[in-house]
């Protein structure tokens, strides 16, 4: 009983401490090279807007026009056939007089990729092309911070430090704490090794040249015969890492945005991301192979941990949950400390860096984790197909 135990504990804190090992000194490479580069490409800011608030989108598209950037920015903001067009309306009449700002609107809903595909076309004479989701606000240097690591002319797409807005709602603090270590911890690490496997909807950049390529397919995706809807994001970071590019995180490069205001919209929001991991992680393990004399290490085995840990902890669990019913609680009691434990080591790690005590709120998201979305991955594996977003 304690071999399946130690096994499951030995296997996720080594999982653990070698993915903090690689983003540690992925942050201390990023702090030498700070005040590095000072590359000013032009960009296009592509906003996607489906039934948005007038005043989230206000912040978003005012975020953008007052970026501290000497290059040339365009904002695009494309209506994507909202119910009510008055919030569309309300913002491309208050920036209208911008020269840099140009507002959008279809009719008829045409989904995500195809309003960002016109974006792309519409952005064809700049260098980057940057997408942001329609709640998102940009910190007044992120566009300026997020372009520097294209002074490499290896990477091709580059995702900023994305965190949640926070709300009084406790559920809006637990997003937050889960999104750093998503970004500082685990693209971090990936990071390293230009090998970063989504770059975040909120704030991500890519060259136009890549885009120009990749365009068609991404649009035209297709799953088991069907149209891909969701997955928007991880798709166009697998196009660019197929093309033989490298994928960044750029820790300076910060945003904050919207996040589920209820439990049930964020087990919906969760249960599209996890759909999307599932499918994109054969198209990734398909490169891997493809490109495997040319593939970081870390790539693959991190990927590798992700798509068997949670399958290996819901066996742990029933496991646990058997003995310990049959036998004693010790082991259930057992398996609880090594939950806590890790994350703990978590938290602890992002309070170091950052001296915020909510941290300590890591281990009842882990507790969320256990009992809501680890179930909900075996919910998404088996809905792959499923076309609704589950969103506005």
């Amino acid at each position: 009983m304690y071999d399946l135990l130690i096994l499951y504990g030995a296997v996720s804190m080594t999982h653990l401490f070698i993915q903090l090992h690689f983003a540690h000194s992925h942050y201390i490479k990023k702090q030498v090279q700070k005040e590095g580069g000072r590359i000013s490409p032009s960009v296009a800011i592509i906003i996607p807007s489906y039934n948005e608030q007038a005043g989230a989108l206000s912040r978003c598209v005012e975020s953008c026009l007052n970026q501290n950037y000497a290059g040339k920015i365009k904002v695009l903001l494309l209506d994507d056939g909202s119910r009510d067009a008055g919030a569309f309306e309300s913002v491309g009449a208050q920036f209208s007089s911008n020269p840099m700002f140009e507002a959008i609107r279809f009719e008829r809903n045409r989904g995500k990729r195809e309003v960002q595909k016109e974006g792309f076309d519409r952005s064809d004479n700049s260098d980057v092309i940057v997408t942001i989701d329609s709640d998102t606000v940009l910190h007044a240097d992120a566009i300026f911070r997020l372009v520097q690591p294209f002074c490499d002319p290896h990477i091709g797409a580059v995702t900023g430090d994305v965190h949640a807005i926070k709300t009084p709602r406790l559920l809006s603090r637990l997003i937050d704490v889960r999104y750093w270590t998503a970004f500082n911890q685990e693209r971090s690490a990936q990071s390293l090794f230009s090998s970063v496997l989504c770059c975040s909807g909120p704030l991500s950049a890519y060259r136009t040249e890549i885009i120009r390529k990749v365009k068609w397919r991404y649009v035209n995706q297709a799953f088991l015969g069907r149209k891909c809807t969701y997955g928007d994001d991880r798709h166009l970071t697998n196009l660019v890492l197929e093309d033989g590019y490298g994928v960044v995180f750029e820790p300076y490069a910060k945003a904050k945005t919207g996040v589920p205001e209820n439990f049930t919209g964020f087990l919906r929001q969760q249960a599209r991301w996890n759909r999307s991991f599932y499918r994109e992680m054969l198209w990734t393990f398909r490169l891997i192979w493809k490109r495997r004399f040319n593939v970081p290490p870390y790539m693959a085995y991190d990927l590798l941990m992700q798509a068997i840990l949670p399958f290996f902890l819901i066996g742990t669990i029933t496991f646990m949950l058997t003995r310990s019913w049959n036998e004693s609680w010790i082991y259930f009691i057992s398996y609880l400390s090594i939950l806590v434990g890790i994350a703990l080591i978590r938290a602890s790690y992002a309070f170091l860096r950052t001296g915020d005590r909510n941290f300590f709120l890591f281990p009842l998201y882990a507790f969320i984790h256990i009992i809501f979305l680890v179930p909900l991955r075996i919910f998404a594996l088996f809905t792959l197909n499923e076309k609704k977003w589950g969103t506005r």
